[in-house]
Protein backbone atom coordinates (compact mmCIF):
# COMPACT_ATOMS: atom_id res chain seq x y z
CA UNK A 1 0.00 0.00 0.00
CA UNK A 2 1.21 3.46 -1.00
CA UNK A 3 1.21 6.16 0.91
CA UNK A 4 -0.08 9.28 -1.03
CA UNK A 5 1.98 11.67 0.91
CA UNK A 6 5.26 10.12 0.37
CA UNK A 7 5.70 9.71 -3.58
CA UNK A 8 7.88 6.17 -4.44
CA UNK A 9 11.73 6.18 -5.18
CA UNK A 10 11.23 6.90 -8.91
CA UNK A 11 8.62 9.75 -8.69
CA UNK A 12 11.38 12.32 -8.56
CA UNK A 13 10.30 14.58 -10.72
CA UNK A 14 6.71 14.65 -9.14
CA UNK A 15 8.38 15.22 -5.88
CA UNK A 16 10.97 18.33 -6.92
CA UNK A 17 7.42 19.67 -8.18
CA UNK A 18 5.53 19.19 -4.92
CA UNK A 19 8.90 20.77 -3.50
CA UNK A 20 8.37 23.91 -5.62
CA UNK A 21 5.10 24.62 -5.16
CA UNK A 22 5.52 25.18 -1.55
CA UNK A 23 4.58 21.58 -0.17
CA UNK A 24 7.03 20.26 2.68
CA UNK A 25 8.81 16.54 2.79
CA UNK A 26 7.07 13.77 3.82
CA UNK A 27 8.53 13.69 7.18
CA UNK A 28 9.03 16.54 9.31
CA UNK A 29 10.97 16.97 12.20
CA UNK A 30 8.21 16.44 14.81
CA UNK A 31 7.20 13.35 12.89
CA UNK A 32 10.81 12.20 13.31
CA UNK A 33 10.80 13.27 17.10
CA UNK A 34 12.74 15.86 16.77
CA UNK A 35 12.06 19.09 18.97
CA UNK A 36 9.67 21.40 16.98
CA UNK A 37 11.47 24.66 17.58
CA UNK A 38 11.15 27.92 15.72
CA UNK A 39 14.92 27.90 14.85
CA UNK A 40 14.46 24.37 13.31
CA UNK A 41 12.41 25.39 10.65
CA UNK A 42 13.86 25.54 7.46
CA UNK A 43 16.74 26.22 8.53
CA UNK A 44 20.56 24.14 7.97
CA UNK A 45 21.73 24.94 11.64
CA UNK A 46 20.59 26.62 14.72
CA UNK A 47 22.95 29.09 16.27
CA UNK A 48 22.67 30.25 19.91
CA UNK A 49 22.41 33.90 20.76
CA UNK A 50 25.40 35.66 22.18
CA UNK A 51 23.72 36.19 25.65
CA UNK A 52 22.79 32.69 26.01
CA UNK A 53 25.42 29.85 27.42
CA UNK A 54 27.30 27.52 25.46
CA UNK A 55 26.01 24.24 24.12
CA UNK A 56 27.15 21.56 25.56
CA UNK A 57 26.87 18.77 22.94
CA UNK A 58 26.07 19.21 19.27
CA UNK A 59 23.32 17.41 17.71
CA UNK A 60 23.49 16.09 13.82
CA UNK A 61 19.96 15.62 12.60
CA UNK A 62 20.41 13.53 9.34
CA UNK A 63 17.75 13.48 6.61
CA UNK A 64 16.95 9.75 7.30
CA UNK A 65 15.63 10.89 10.46
CA UNK A 66 18.56 9.32 12.70
CA UNK A 67 20.30 11.75 14.75
CA UNK A 68 23.58 11.97 16.87
CA UNK A 69 24.97 14.13 19.45
CA UNK A 70 28.40 14.74 20.28
CA UNK A 71 30.26 16.49 23.66
CA UNK A 72 31.84 19.67 22.61
CA UNK A 73 34.10 18.51 25.28
CA UNK A 74 35.46 16.29 22.89
CA UNK A 75 35.99 18.24 20.07
CA UNK A 76 39.93 18.19 19.59
CA UNK A 77 40.21 19.98 16.03
CA UNK A 78 37.53 21.81 13.40
CA UNK A 79 38.75 22.19 10.11
CA UNK A 80 36.93 23.82 7.32
CA UNK A 81 38.06 23.82 3.66
CA UNK A 82 34.87 25.60 1.45
CA UNK A 83 35.00 23.28 -1.50
CA UNK A 84 35.68 20.31 0.75
CA UNK A 85 33.52 21.53 3.84
CA UNK A 86 33.66 21.11 7.42
CA UNK A 87 35.49 18.28 9.03
CA UNK A 88 35.11 17.13 13.12
CA UNK A 89 37.42 15.20 15.18
CA UNK A 90 35.88 13.98 18.33
CA UNK A 91 38.23 11.42 19.08
CA UNK A 92 36.35 8.72 19.04
CA UNK A 93 34.13 9.91 15.44
CA UNK A 94 35.31 11.73 12.75
CA UNK A 95 32.34 13.82 11.06
CA UNK A 96 32.31 15.18 7.83
CA UNK A 97 29.58 18.02 6.99
CA UNK A 98 29.33 19.37 3.14
CA UNK A 99 27.25 21.48 1.58
CA UNK A 100 27.26 25.28 0.51
CA UNK A 101 28.09 28.33 2.52
CA UNK A 102 29.13 26.69 5.29
CA UNK A 103 31.58 29.45 6.63
CA UNK A 104 28.69 30.73 9.37
CA UNK A 105 28.44 26.93 10.78
CA UNK A 106 32.35 26.48 11.24
CA UNK A 107 32.21 30.04 13.24
CA UNK A 108 29.90 29.07 15.45
CA UNK A 109 31.07 25.24 16.04
CA UNK A 110 34.39 27.32 16.78
CA UNK A 111 32.72 29.45 19.12
CA UNK A 112 30.55 26.22 20.64
CA UNK A 113 27.56 28.30 19.80
CA UNK A 114 25.73 25.52 17.89
CA UNK A 115 22.73 23.62 18.79
CA UNK A 116 22.32 21.31 15.98
CA UNK A 117 23.50 21.04 12.24
CA UNK A 118 20.27 19.55 10.00
CA UNK A 119 21.00 17.75 6.78
CA UNK A 120 18.58 18.36 3.90
CA UNK A 121 17.80 16.71 1.00
CA UNK A 122 19.99 18.08 -1.79
CA UNK A 123 16.37 18.10 -3.96
CA UNK A 124 14.36 20.30 -1.53
CA UNK A 125 17.70 22.41 -1.00
CA UNK A 126 17.58 23.64 -4.83
CA UNK A 127 13.99 23.57 -4.94
CA UNK A 128 14.06 26.45 -2.06
CA UNK A 129 16.41 28.19 -4.15
CA UNK A 130 19.18 27.85 -1.53
CA UNK A 131 22.41 28.87 -3.91
CA UNK A 132 22.92 31.62 -1.60
CA UNK A 133 22.24 30.61 1.74
CA UNK A 134 23.81 27.75 4.24
CA UNK A 135 22.97 24.35 2.82
CA UNK A 136 24.18 21.06 4.32
CA UNK A 137 23.48 18.53 1.73
CA UNK A 138 25.70 15.44 3.68
CA UNK A 139 26.54 14.70 7.20
CA UNK A 140 28.56 11.42 7.35
CA UNK A 141 29.70 10.20 10.69
CA UNK A 142 32.41 7.50 11.03
CA UNK A 143 33.46 5.61 13.94
CA UNK A 144 36.67 5.08 15.02
CA UNK A 145 37.81 1.53 15.38
CA UNK A 146 39.60 0.57 19.05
Amino acid sequence: MKDEKSPGPGDAATRLAELRSGKKPAESAEDAGLPNDEESKDKAFSMVSADRLQKVMLELRLKTADADAFPYSYLVRARFNPSKGILLDFGVAEVRISGQNLRPIYAGLVAQRVAFIQEMDEMYAEAEGATAGTVVTRIEVKERKE
